[in-house]
């Protein structure tokens, strides 16, 4: 595979920017940055070293746009924003995740409404399917690959009693999404690390919260499409923009806090799940729905793929969100059949034919990760192209970004 602009920037080595930033190329598709001040620093930070990379992976992403739907390009999507004065909402709702977006939009040169028409993807797919396009709804057939099926995460996550837990997350998204991986490991001013997978730098999806909970996302897109039944508009009157939700979930330090986060604000623009554990006995399934609800459960284990658990809604059916009743009964097999499950069998089951999507043209499965949860320290397991046990893979936790 090609080397990506970081991997010839610091030639696969570590490359010291300032005594508080580190850059690590794992792979071809996955770059690691460790910083430790300000979520703007951090926003200025990642533009500075990963410029070329990001503006790659933007354009990458706005000719996905325009194949899911005739028309449809960050440029609009981002004048959409402005007019919907997007990131001032945002502001409001999180001016951390806002100090962020600034200072990336700084280093990058573009609009903060631009950054944001990519890191809320899912209001893309949104738009998309409420005009007749490529959306959430698309079927899949044999084999498993289906490029005209997005929406296809699959989460599980189990508590393991004593401090430990374990969960098994697959990122199933555009194939845009394949190369220019950027985990951000930040510690904060308030000397918290908090670690999360993104792609350049930009959408969120999954990762290591302060208080060391591992976060498993996926996307809700029975209540997208139940709001498009309604005629609800996107980002209507005082919607709060998703990605609100994408960055200061990672900021809690307690996993109830993730339930005040959400009950925050009514209504948002786009739907997700979260499945949070870290050892301290239960297991946090969490959703936002349609038009402002808050839906929630504790377990030893749960696992959540794209429709909600909590509302039956008629028109699930078997091929819905690209099999997701399928997966979710496969990822609720896999728990209840290991009582504790190992880093190898999360792995085997991340690659099995049930849940792994492949990478073909258009969509496919970008990262598959394990999550370990110890008394001391969480650590994500990730594998990309060859998933399942014994298969290569880049390992992150949680320690502490040594300040200057």
């Amino acid at each position: 595979m090609k080397k990506s602009l970081i991997a010839l920037l610091v030639l696969c080595t570590v490359f010291t920017f300032t005594a508080q930033a580190k850059l690590f190329q794992h792979t071809d598709q996955i770059a690691e940055i460790q910083f430790n001040g300000s979520s703007y620093e951090l926003g200025k930070h990642v533009g500075e070293v990963a410029k070329d990379q990001i503006l790659d992976s933007i354009d990458r992403f706005d000719s996905t746009l325009g194949m899911m739907l005739d028309g449809l390009n960050v440029i609009s999507i981002s004048k959409s924003f402005e007019a919907k004065d997007v990131f001032n909402r945002l502001k409001v709702a999180s001016p951390e995740a806002a100090a962020y977006i600034k200072g990336l939009s700084e280093s990058l040169n573009r609009t903060p409404e631009l950054l944001l028409s990519v890191a809320m993807s899912d209001e893309a797919i949104l738009e998309s399917q409420m005009n007749g396009g490529m959306g959430f709804l698309q079927t899949e057939t044999e084999p498993a690959y289906n490029p005209a099926a997005p929406a296809k995460c699959t989460v599980a996550a189990q508590d393991q009693k004593n401090g430990y837990a374990m969960g098994a997350a697959n990122f199933d998204y555009m194939a845009a999404n394949y190369t220019g991986l950027i985990v951000l490991k930040h510690t904060g001013l308030d000397g918290k690390t908090s670690v999360i997978q993104t792609w350049a730098g930009l959408i969120p999806f999954g990762g290591i919260a302060k208080g060391g909970q591992m976060m498993l996302m996926t996307t809700n897109a029975t209540e997208g499409t139940v709001r498009e039944k309604a005629g609800g508009e996107i980002i209507g009157d005082g919607v709060t923009p998703s990605f609100y939700l994408s960055w200061d979930a990672y900021n809690i330090e307690k996993t109830a806090d993730l339930i005040d986060i959400f009950k925050a604000n009514d209504k948002y623009s786009a739907y997700f799940s979260y499945t949070v554990a870290d050892g301290s006995g239960k297991v946090l399934s969490l959703e936002n729905g349609y038009p402002a609800e808050v839906h929630y459960s504790y377990g030893n284990a749960k696992a959540h793929t794209n429709h909600s658990l909590y509302v039956d809604y008629d028109f699930v059916d078997e091929a819905f969100a690209a099999n997701s009743l399928k997966r979710q009964k496969a990822a609720d097999s896999f728990l209840g059949a290991n009582d504790k499950f190992t880093v190898e069998q999360a792995q085997d089951f991340l690659g099995s034919d049930k849940v792994w999507k492949g990478r073909g043209d258009l969509m496919g499965t970008v990262t598959s990760t394990v999550f370990s949860v110890t008394p001391t320290k969480t650590t994500m397991i990730i594998q990309t192209d060859s998933v399942g046990a014994g298969k290569g893979s880049v390992i992150i936790d949680n320690t502490p970004v040594p300040a200057s």
